[in-house]
């Protein structure tokens, strides 16, 4: 009953979202046209068109596990959504982690260890969704190239809960990475980061959280923001563009004031190696980091990795093993969450419309929230695990979902993936 819970509670949070229509116009209630918006996504259809033409066959269904009593034309969506402030929709994921964690279903996702407290991670990073020579809007980033033309495009940063152990991410909120009203110039991760913090903090409410990020984060205003929000910071770090750190570190090192730990297994060996206590700058003296450079080397072919970190954590043996991990961690916000959205039916980079104002930022946001919603099943639905074990990809499990929705009538998406795992059994009759 899981999803069937959620999108019932989401008919009425779109139910709340203002109308920005006149009465005489909206001869479909924005509710309806969210919905369906939704829907899209959830199904995994591979276009807007595809939807809006199988409506009519879908229709029973649509009523019944969606709420949807109405769909208006491909165009008239497109132009109904790209008039919605994406506010509106963006704050939906923060309100479901903010339920999730007030409902305990995320212990799961709390870190364990020394100087971890049960903190979460949330890393950070962004993505580009939309890009074209031709299609364009005064909202669009732009890129212009040697030969004179320029790339329109649209990018997000999003914020997840990840956790070293397990495969599942949770998305926390999508923030536009937008061009600025009567700015010649882009916006960039930077500021974008200084407007999703709040809606992080606003999210997980009381629970502590370590913010992660790439080496374009490792300065001091985004460290100072973080700190201020009640945040720590892991966060990757490189020589050529924080120097300060490394100067520091390998000045320890050479006289073996740092602390070093070394492990291995059949493949790898692994080398810790840690400091406290540094300066992360000299513009920036009062703020301290510790520090961790780690190496990752291949006991047959000798191909080490590197990696180096810093954090607002004290390191100690005790824990410089999982920090590491966590840092490391960070990939699954590109694996896990961008790779799933654009490869496994969500179409994160198809063009499902561009519009004038908010139309594709908008389907960016609900194609989010249909993710965190797949994601909430994956993690507390044992009907959903049995039908994807079944299915054995996701792939797979979505396209058997819409083949049972466009051809049974059913009461909800429970009896969906009770059928897919054979807890219901069809009775087919050939009609000669």
């Amino acid at each position: 009953m899981i999803l069937d819970e959620l999108i019932e509670d989401l008919q009425a949070r779109f139910a709340e979202i203002k109308d920005h229509r006149s009465s005489i116009n909206a001869k479909i209630s924005l509710t309806n046209v969210l919905l369906s918006g939704f829907a899209l996504f959830s199904l995994k259809d591979s276009s807007l068109l595809e939807y809006v033409t199988q409506y009519k066959a879908r229709k029973g269904n649509l009523k019944t596990v969606y709420g949807i009593s109405a769909c208006p034309s491909d165009t008239a969506m497109r132009q109904i959504l790209d008039e919605v402030a994406p506010e509106a929709l963006q704050v939906l994921p923060v309100q479901y982690i903010n339920l999730l964690l007030e409902e305990r279903h995320l212990s799961r996702f709390k870190l364990q260890g020394a100087n971890l407290d049960e903190l979460m991670y949330i890393p950070l990073d962004g993505t580009q969704y939309f890009d074209s020579k031709k299609v364009h809007a005064g909202c669009c980033l732009t890129k212009k190239h040697k030969d004179g033309s320029i790339t329109y495009h649209h990018n997000a940063l999003v914020a997840v809960i990840a956790h070293p152990d397990l495969a599942q991410v949770l998305p926390v909120v999508c923030e536009e990475i937008r061009h600025q009203d009567g700015s010649c110039k882009n916006d960039h991760e930077l500021c974008a980061a200084t407007r999703l913090l709040p809606l992080v903090k606003q999210a997980l409410g009381a629970q502590k959280a370590i913010i992660g990020g790439d080496s374009l984060f490792a300065n001091a205003p985004f460290i100072r923001k973080t700190t201020i929000l009640g945040f720590h910071y892991l966060l990757s770090i490189k020589e050529g563009y924080q120097g300060y750190p490394f100067v520091q570190f390998n000045k320890l090192a050479l006289y073996k004031k740092t602390k070093v730990l070394q492990t291995k297994d059949q493949k790898y060996q692994y080398r810790y190696e840690f400091a406290n206590d540094l300066i992360l700058n000299g513009d920036n003296q009062d703020i301290k980091v510790n520090f961790v450079h780690f190496q990752q080397t291949n006991i047959k072919t000798l191909e080490t990795t590197t990696f180096d970190f810093i954090t607002d954590i004290p390191l100690s043996v005790e824990n410089i093993i999982q920090i590491v991990k966590i840092g490391r961690t960070r990939w699954k916000i590109e694996n896990e969450t961008f790779n799933t959205l654009k490869n496994q039916g969500y179409q994160y980079e198809h063009n499902f419309g561009h519009g004038k104002k908010f139309l594709s930022q908008n389907f960016a946001q609900l194609m989010i929230l249909a993710f965190l919603f797949d994601q909430i099943q994956q993690i507390l639905d044992p009907l959903f695990k049995k039908s994807l074990t079944i299915c054995k990809s996701k792939k797979l499990l979505w396209l058997r979902v819409r083949q049972i929705f466009d051809l049974v009538p059913c009461n909800s998406m429970d009896d969906i993936y009770k059928i897919i795992a054979a807890q219901i059994k069809l009775k087919i009759e050939m009609i000669v």
